[in-house]
């Protein structure tokens, strides 16, 4: 296993791997909220102000957005739990963005 690298500016990794505990929502463009599956082991990688969640479903690719305040609260109700990030760094990662 690799050691995630983080992001400029943040301290949440540029790319991490993170498993779908709880009910986690995203909306597709304007459209209806769409679960992403329980269970479900996602590939995380950090964008300016949001994070791309990626998966496989029935050997399909498939990638959504969320907003990092989105993913941050998703993280602190236990519904997403990362993978090789301790949570000390989202922590920090709010902290960060609080004062900024």
């Amino acid at each position: 296993m690799t050691t995630p690298t983080t992001a400029p500016g943040t301290a949440l990794p540029e790319h991490f791997q993170a498993r779908i505990l709880g009910h986690v929502q995203h909306r597709v463009g304007d459209g209806a909220l769409e679960d992403i599956p329980v269970g479900q082991m996602v590939q995380v990688d950090t964008a300016l102000a949001s994070l791309v969640v990626s998966w496989e479903s029935e050997g399909q690719p498939v990638t959504v957005t969320l907003a990092k305040d989105e993913f941050e609260l998703y993280v602190s109700q236990g519904a997403i739990e990362l993978q090789g990030v301790t949570p000390a760094a989202v922590v920090a990662a709010v902290n960060a963005e609080a004062s900024a």
